[in-house]
């Protein structure tokens, strides 16, 4: 029988339109509007910290972009960023002021595999100078390892976090705070150096972490 029920749209296409029409330079409609949708998802899930209904998400999104689209008024094409990256990146959260990290996606799904971090939508800014630290070193990266830098770090910090979850105890004093461990780099350390047993003692812990400090 649910066969049988229409499917309803959450958000009508001309109502997706009118949010797309206000940003500056309009690129490919389909993929603005996948990336619309994507947001609006997301704020109706609570990503400004209070869910919103339909309506509201796409009233406050037309507003943000509006307002985003007027900041960037009288800028040539090449200096805008695309509607999907000015979405995608969260760019109409009113409660981020801070710089977006350009590959924040991808540095977000790295520092969620730290261990004991737990990131939600609406509350990124406190992990801001953490993404951007991270989206960095993505950039660097890509030198050496091209469109697999993300991963390849994403892999070393799940390595580390499957280590780190086999310490004693009494060892998991010393996990490093994610800033420091992505600061110092210390997903690129050989990974015997995140190794922690029993018998190391303290006096030992602290000579190994002179090693990677």
């Amino acid at each position: 029988m649910d066969d049988l029920l229409p499917i309803v749209e959450l958000y009508p296409e001309v109502a997706l339109d009118a949010i797309r029409r206000h940003f500056p330079f309009p690129r490919n409609r389909k993929l603005e509007l996948v990336a619309v949708r994507k947001a609006l998802d997301r704020l109706v899930q609570g990503e400004t910290g209070t869910p919103m209904s339909p309506q509201e998400a796409v009233t406050y999104l037309r507003g943000r972009v509006e307002a985003g689209a007027q900041s960037l008024a009288g800028r040539e094409k090449r200096f805008t960023p695309h509607l999907t990256t000015f979405l995608n990146q969260r760019r109409y959260l009113a409660s981020m002021p801070q710089e977006i990290p350009r590959n924040l996606e991808d540095a977000i799904g790295i520092l969620s595999c730290y261990p004991n971090v737990t990131i939600k939508p609406w509350e990124l800014n406190p992990h801001m100078p953490i993404l951007q630290v991270i989206s960095r070193q993505i950039d660097e990266l890509r030198d050496t390892h091209g469109a697999a830098a993300a991963s390849y770090i994403r892999v070393r910090v799940l390595r580390f976090a499957e280590l780190y979850a086999r310490w004693p105890d009494d060892e998991r004093q010393f996990l490093p705070g994610p800033r420091k461990f992505f600061e110092e780099q210390r997903w690129n350390n050989d990974e015997r150096t995140w190794v922690r047993t029993p018998k190391n003692g303290y006096q030992s812990e602290r000579s190994r972490l002179h090693l990677i400090a």
